[in-house]
């Protein structure tokens, strides 16, 4: 089995983070399909032969040098990762989500508001982002920004809101859920344009 993500979000390594890729044991000794030097066997990574020598281990699936400012992020995240344990992430994850779906159907659900879940409700079918629908989710996400709150857009009407559980507080998700509320309150998606811009 091969697993492979990016360690942008989650792992906070930001823009341009180092990927990551899962190999298991039984696969050790198979050449990869794209060689790289750092998957060189270390003992003969200098030696300068034109053949491709594999480590015999995960490494060998290593295909270029490791930004180190992309990488060093990741240190403290997998120690804070291993520190909280992984079935507590997930646990605090589904609780965190269903808090937040559960708001948006009480508070954002009926008139004004038409706000409404895409995601899964079923914790088992659902990850960590919450998908919050709006006919006019693009502004809306525009003045979230604007008030300091990170949100992605996804065609054609998905605000997609991931309280990370790592770091992010039951206060928190009743904040940005009091944001949206009030932004339409007031109207401030009004301020915006409806030409959409670079999808993130």
């Amino acid at each position: 089995m091969f697993v492979n993500w990016c360690n942008y979000k989650y792992m906070n390594g930001g823009p341009g983070a180092t990927g990551s890729i899962y190999v298991n044991r039984r696969h050790f000794g198979t050449a990869p399909g794209l060689a790289g030097w750092f998957g060189n066997d270390r003992a003969t990574m200098f030696d300068m032969d034109v053949r491709f020598d594999p480590a015999k281990d995960a490494s060998a699936w290593q295909i270029g040098t490791t930004t180190m400012l992309s990488t060093a992020p990741l240190e403290g995240a997998i120690s804070l990762i291993n520190e909280a344990g992984i079935g507590e992430i997930r646990r605090k994850s589904t609780e965190i989500t269903a808090y937040l779906i559960c708001l948006v159907d009480e508070v954002l659900g009926g008139e004004p508001y038409l706000f409404g879940v895409a995601t899964p409700r079923e914790p088992e079918r659902r990850g960590g982002h919450v998908g919050v629908m709006h006919a006019d989710a693009w502004r809306i996400g525009e003045a979230l920004k604007a008030r300091g709150v990170i949100a992605d857009f996804r065609p054609p009407n998905i605000i997609r809101l991931a309280p990370i559980p790592l770091y992010t507080g039951y206060r928190d998700v009743w904040r940005v859920v009091q944001h949206l509320k009030a932004i339409v309150d007031n109207g401030e998606q009004e301020g915006f344009s409806k030409e959409r811009g670079t999808v993130t």
